[in-house]
């Protein structure tokens, strides 16, 4: 998947110099590995991409669990957190 996006002028000389220098391939290179690092320096960017994808149903609870780097049920207790129902919580009172 494609996507296009605008940096500053600084930033594009930036990543620019990191592929001329030989440390990266290319541009995509610098920018997947800079998501990469933030993402995995950042637990709340890190829960939030994985709760943000459990919502639109592109990851499973176990796979959720994964993406956030915690336990099923450390990941279940940040959904109930934000007032998201799993399965396990279901309410009897709401099944008709």
């Amino acid at each position: 998947m494609s996507s296009s996006y605008s940096l500053p002028p600084i930033l594009v000389s930036q990543i620019e110099a990191l592929v001329d220098s030989g440390h990266f391939s290319s541009r995509s290179d610098v920018v997947k590995e800079a998501l990469r690092f933030m993402i995995e320096k950042k637990n709340h960017l890190r829960h939030a991409s994985a709760v943000e994808m459990y919502k639109k149903g592109k990851a499973t609870l176990t796979k959720g669990a994964e993406i956030a780097t915690v336990s099923a049920d450390t990941f279940r207790s940040i959904l109930n957190d934000q007032g998201i129902v799993t399965p396990d919580t279901v309410e009897w009172e709401s099944i008709e």
